[in-house]
């Protein structure tokens, strides 16, 4: 796909998006961009909200969104410039650039001084938001919450030649972030799969290189390792100039849940930074590829480092700069560092994306950190995951709408999997294939977790920013899994399914309902309404799950109960509120709490319409018996496939090196033995199989 194709495409699918949900083009654009900087990393749980206020003498304020980076202490703006032309046929200056820098600082300068009310009127939630940017920026930078400023501009421009630096000064004495999204950036992080990545000298942040120790790991070690010692003062700088670009995205997420303040930390760097090195753990770097000087002792080029233990550490070291606490310079503080290079020089393959997640995830479990990573952090690589993909791929949609064959509801393990797909294909094999796999049914792991705990009665977790949803989200599957696993099979995946129907068809008449204002709450409207629902379904009924995955969409009496229940949803969380950001409130356990016992009496022809929870349960028992059935057909055949000549290797290596009785080596040869006649193992020896495997794996043995 070249980025004309890509560029008519996005156009194309914009528009008609925006007559299928009755907005306009650049209200799509604006989500869309959302969407697509939210999943490479770029903004956590950004909210719409186009505002545009004339002040004295004319003065601009405009913006289109905003969120916060908890991880960076960042407040970001995004502002959009859109043309709606398939064409690329006008440029994005740098003077249209300062023009909208420029509206976005007015309106946090308007909001610090406290004149937005003579702007607009108390109603207008430009006051709301003005009101709350005060209080997190505070008097001084003693007080605040924000540390930084982050600018985001969006546009289907081309960006001029002429624009050669988007570096800004400091702003209300914070650094300043500007970041200049066009269609062509958007393309080339769509091309690679992956995030743009940090690339830097150590001479360009004063430091003529990091010294360095490499470990000795043996040649069968698919990676290099190093023991180094970096400069304070090089680690504060470069996290300055690069934010949490630098964490993995798992650490970003965790910091952000957990705070990244950490006292002992600031205290050392406060009153002891000559024994920061002896206090601190350190921290602990993936590279995809790093550069030595000239006599091999000392790291002067890095190629997207990631730190994935120490956050905080490296976090709090540039909160001491720029709130000017590092009152005896950092020159006296160097930090440890465990690094390891994957030796990556071009993209990564999917095979080096899995072995870099599996890299990251072992670190940071094992790193000695008093705030570990937990597993459910790296919930992204869990095999839940891999079970719903397979099942995407194989359980068709029946068609509907006079379509004459079926579909598939894409679930997206991997980001961009469903576009990626269909860059080497022709014209006619893309049509074909969107046919088959409609992108409105194109499912992330995100948004799974929003609707299911929506229908798990979890609102205020939904209303939190998609991190923490995702990680309370984990808690939940992770438990399924490991103690009710054959539950993950069709019946499930349908369920989970017809809960993202449930999800966006009431996120759609929302928007259209005559009582929704532009510019609501239908985030938080939506989950709470779902959720509310769920809680007054009688003692053993249930929704009738069956119809809707047969009908795709709502049954007429499910929909027009939340119809209904959405807009007593809506009046509760205006008044809870109270003049202040709903999204704010919704979040609390006590609004969910104090939800839960408002009055509201289901209609007859919605109970009439619930089945029997017997029934339900029924059909969920037969499929987890076929899912068991099949599974174990499956590991038997995944035994079979490794071979003769895998398990005998097996077998001889844990021979030779005695960690392992014999019997259990015998049963190994036994299993190679069988295969090679050939036969099938049976489900008992495969069991058998995967204890003495998971043995002699906590005993130091890595599989072939």
């Amino acid at each position: 796909m070249t980025i004309e194709q890509y560029r008519e495409q996005f156009i194309v699918n914009l528009r008609f998006d925006a007559q299928h949900e009755g907005t306009d083009a650049e209200t799509q654009f604006i989500n869309k961009s959302l969407e697509q900087l939210e999943d490479i990393g770029e903004l956590n749980d950004p909210m719409p909200m186009s505002i545009e206020i004339k002040g004295n003498r004319n003065r601009l304020m405009s913006f289109d969104a905003y969120a916060y980076d908890e991880a960076d202490s960042a407040l970001c703006l995004i502002s959009s410039d859109f043309t709606n032309e398939k064409g690329a046929s006008e440029t994005l200056t740098n003077s249209r650039i300062d023009d909208i820098v420029k509206h976005m600082e007015n309106f946090i300068d308007e909001s610090i001084n406290g004149n937005m009310s003579k702007y607009c009127d108390d109603s207008d939630p430009a006051i709301i938001l003005s009101r709350e940017f005060k209080k997190k920026i505070g008097k001084s930078m003693i007080d605040t919450e924000i540390t930084r400023f982050k600018f985001y501009i969006i546009s289907d421009k081309v960006l001029s030649k002429q624009v050669k630096n988007v570096n800004r000064e400091n702003f209300l004495g914070r650094p300043v972030e500007l970041n200049v999204w066009t269609l062509e950036r958007f393309f080339q992080t769509f091309e690679s799969n992956t995030s743009e990545i940090v690339e830097f000298d150590t001479k360009d942040f004063g430091c003529d290189g990091i010294q360095c120790l490499k470990a000795d790991l043996g040649s069968d070690v698919p990676y290099d390792a190093y023991m180094g010692i970096v400069p304070g003062k090089f680690l504060a700088d470069i996290y300055l100039q690069y934010g949490s670009k630098l964490l993995q995205g798992n650490v970003r997420a965790f910091l952000s849940v957990r705070g990244k303040v950490n006292k002992g930390i600031r205290k050392t760097i406060i009153n002891s930074p000559s024994n920061f090195f002896t206090y601190n753990n350190g921290i602990a770097v993936v590279a995809r590829s790093v550069e030595f000087s000239k006599d091999g002792t000392k790291i002067i080029h890095f190629r997207d480092p990631q730190i994935i233990n120490g956050g905080q550490t490296t976090a709090s070291l540039a909160n001491a700069v720029i709130k000017k606490e590092d009152k005896n310079g950092m020159d006296n503080i160097y930090v440890p560092m465990k690094l390891t290079v994957l030796n990556i020089e071009d993209e990564m393959s999917e095979e080096q994306i899995d072995q870099y997640n599996e890299i990251t995830r072992t670190i940071s479990e094992c790193a000695n950190s008093q705030n570990s990573v937990s597993a459910a952090d790296f919930f992204s690589n869990h095999p839940f995951h891999v079970m719903m993909e397979k099942l995407s791929r194989s359980v068709m949609a029946p068609p509907v709408n006079g379509n004459p064959y079926q579909t598939i509801w894409f679930y997206e393990r991997s980001r961009g999997k469903w576009e990626q797909e269909q860059m080497k294909m022709t014209d006619a094999q893309r049509k074909l294939f969107c046919e088959k796999n409609p992108r409105k049914q194109v499912v992330k792991k995100e948004k799974l977790a929003k609707c299911l705990n929506s229908i798990y009665m979890n609102p205020n977790q939904v209303c939190q920013s998609s991190a923490i949803n995702f990680s309370k989200f984990a808690d939940v599957i992770d438990k399924l899994y490991e103690d009710h696993r054959d539950d993950i099979n069709e019946e499930f995946f349908k369920k989970s399914i017809d809960s993202v129907i449930i999800f966006d068809t009431l996120d759609t008449m929302i928007s259209k309902a005559s009582w929704y204002p532009k510019g609501g709450n239908k985030a938080q409207i939506t989950p709470y309404t779902i959720s509310k629902l769920m809680t007054l379904i009688p003692k053993g009924k249930d929704l009738d799950w069956k119809t809707i995955w047969q009908k795709q969409t709502l049954y007429p009496e499910l929909a027009e109960e939340l119809s209904r229940l959405a807009y007593v949803t809506h009046n509760f969380l205006l008044k809870e509120a109270n003049g202040g950001l709903v999204r704010t409130i919704s979040r609390t356990q006590k609004v969910w709490d104090d939800f839960k016992k408002v009055k509201y009496e289901l209609s007859k022809e919605f109970i009439a319409s619930l089945i029997s929870k017997e029934e339900t349960k029924q059909d969920e028992q037969a499929a987890m018996r076929a899912h068991k059935f099949n599974s174990e057909i499956d590991n038997s055949m995944e035994v079979f496939n490794l071979g003769y000549s895998y398990w005998m290797k097996v077998y001889t290596d844990l021979l030779n090196t005695n960690i392992l009785s014999y019997g259990d080596c015998n049963f190994i040869k036994g299993i190679a033995d069988r295969i090679k006649r050939p036969d099938l193992p049976t489900t008992a020896q495969c069991k058998r199989l995967m204890k003495i495997v998971a043995k002699a794996e906590d005993k130091g043995y890595i599989m072939p």
